[in-house]
C-alpha cells in the first residue's frame, strides 16, 4: 500500500506542471500575432521580430524594465539607456513617456534594424 501511494505521489507530481504549463505558453505567444500589422507596416521581417517580441517582452507592450544597465523596454526591448541610449529619440522620437506604446516601439525597432540589422538584439 505505501509503495502504491508513493508511485501515485510521484506521477501526480510529473504530469501535473506539463499540463498547466502547456496551454499557457501557447496562448501567450499567440500574442504575438496581434502585433504582425504592425511588423509588416514597418517592413520588417515579421517571424523574426515575433521571435524578438516574444524574447524581450513576451509579447507585452507595456513591459518596461528599470535597473542599472537598462531603462525602458516596451514590445521589442528597446533600452534607452544602453549604448543606443541618445539615438533613439532622433531616430524615431521614443522617450520613456512613449517607449511603451507598441507603433513608437516597433518605429524604433524598424530605425535600427535598417541602420543595425539585428545587433541591438544580438
Amino acid at each position: 500500500m505505501k509503495r502504491l501511494a508513493v508511485m501515485a505521489l510521484a506521477i501526480t507530481s510529473v504530469t501535473a506542471p506539463l499540463v498547466i504549463s502547456e496551454p499557457v505558453a501557447a496562448a501567450s505567444r499567440a500574442d504575438c500575432n496581434k502585433y504582425v500589422g504592425l511588423f509588416r507596416q514597418n517592413h520588417l521581417p515579421v517571424n523574426t521580430f515575433k521571435a524578438i517580441a516574444w524574447r524581450e517582452s513576451g509579447c507585452n507592450p507595456h513591459s518596461f524594465v528599470r535597473d542599472s544597465d537598462d531603462h525602458g523596454g516596451g514590445l521589442l526591448g528597446i533600452n534607452l539607456k544602453g549604448s543606443l541610449g541618445p539615438v533613439w529619440k532622433r531616430w524615431c522620437g521614443a522617450t520613456l513617456a512613449n517607449i511603451t506604446n507598441a507603433a513608437v516601439n516597433v518605429r524604433c525597432a524598424a530605425a535600427a534594424y535598417r541602420r543595425m540589422g539585428l545587433r541591438p538584439w544580438n
